[in-house]
């Protein structure tokens, strides 16, 4: 009848995980199945003990601590104090397998006694494991910004990290260290002044490689959640707008000095024919040369010198355009300064933000 009631918790209690969750009165009801099977063990019960544990071990929402605990109770109930009941090799073989992703894992006070004690330490000096720490939530600033992830072991190794992302399995960063026991494995969120993640899930593989032509490989599976918003930068300009630009002189006389040539150089040939000419003031001087030979060439001087000064003018300057140009030039520099600023500034202070869930999988 107490057999029958035992396995009629068991039963409940795994109902109230699968159905009582989403209402969030009930508490953890993990935590409920794993107390069941630490009452069955200090009752003495320790099959039953070892089989409630076992359930944990199949549940998916489990978390590390509750999988790393279920474990225990379960090496527990191979070696009990009742020698007896005592199962060294089933016991050691679950101690190992769970010092191998929780290296530093201790013994419950309640389960534990000197025997069991003295197991789990050859357990710890016969496996190679390895033991996952770190900051759960890590901010990454700038191109030197980091994170990083602890990894300790039993012995020195070559420790690889790989993440990628759940969509697309991407891989997003691979690094590693080697020669150590203990250390940090730190990686970059940036590359080449650009983000390395997008907003999203990724998946964070750590594996360990036991030195030695027979080494043990132990490879532990954390879940992260990053927050990188795009990183947007300003458009830096490179060449003016040039119909922008003012006239800086009037314009050029050029072939407007035409007809003031003609008009000049007729009046110099009037004149001297009128000087030269009969009955002229000049016509009765000894030297006095031929109207029109003068005239000619008064006028065609006046002509060139006229066409030469007309097409040699630059035009006036227009001081208040020259001003209103430099100004112009001086803010597009002023521009490109401003935005290749800011898009440095958006750089150095580009934040990554990274939640690890530690619960070792």
């Amino acid at each position: 009848m107490r057999l029958a009631g035992a396995r009629l918790a068991i039963l409940l209690t795994v109902c109230l995980f699968n159905f009582a969750r989403p209402l969030g009165a009930q508490g953890n009801p993990i935590d409920d199945v794993i107390r069941l099977a630490i009452d069955a063990w200090n009752d003495l019960k320790y099959p039953t003990a070892d089989s409630i544990a076992r359930r944990v071990l199949t549940m998916q929402s489990a978390t590390a601590a509750q999988r790393s605990l279920a474990q225990m109770v379960m090496a527990a109930a191979a070696y009990p104090e009742e020698k007896a009941d005592q199962k060294p090799a089933v016991a050691l073989a679950t101690l190992k397998q769970l010092l191998r992703v929780n290296y530093d894992a201790k013994m419950p006070p309640e389960l534990s006694w000197a025997g069991l004690d003295s197991l789990m330490e050859v357990a710890r000096r016969t496996t190679f494991g390895m033991q996952v720490t770190g900051d759960a939530a890590q901010t990454a600033i700038g191109v030197d910004g980091s994170a990083k992830i602890h990894v300790k072991s039993n012995k020195q190794g070559f420790f690889r990290l790989i993440i990628t992302a759940k969509a697309g399995n991407a891989v997003a960063v691979v690094d590693s260290i080697t020669g150590t026991a203990d250390g940090d494995i730190s990686f970059k969120t940036m590359r080449d002044e650009k983000p390395i993640f997008a907003t999203g899930d990724y998946n964070v593989l750590i594996t360990a490689f036991e030195p030695g032509a027979r080494g043990d490989t132990v490879t532990t599976q954390l879940a992260l959640r990053v927050e990188a918003p795009a990183l947007t930068f300003l458009t830096v300009p490179t060449t003016m707008d040039s119909t922008k630009m003012l006239k800086e002189r009037t314009g050029k006389y050029g072939a407007k000095a035409l007809l003031p040539a003609l008009l000049t150089g007729g009046a110099a040939f009037f004149l001297s024919s009128q000087l030269h000419g009969g009955g002229g003031l000049a016509a009765s001087e000894p030297t006095s040369i031929g109207a029109h030979s003068v005239g000619a060439g008064v006028a065609g001087g006046i002509v060139v010198a006229t066409l030469l000064a007309g097409f040699a003018d630059k035009g006036r300057v227009i001081t208040a355009n020259v001003a209103a140009n430099k100004a112009a030039g001086e803010a597009f520099q002023k521009s490109i300064v401003d935005a290749t600023t800011e898009n440095r500034r958006r750089i150095t202070e580009y934040r990554t933000v990274l939640n690890f869930d530690l619960g070792v999988r």
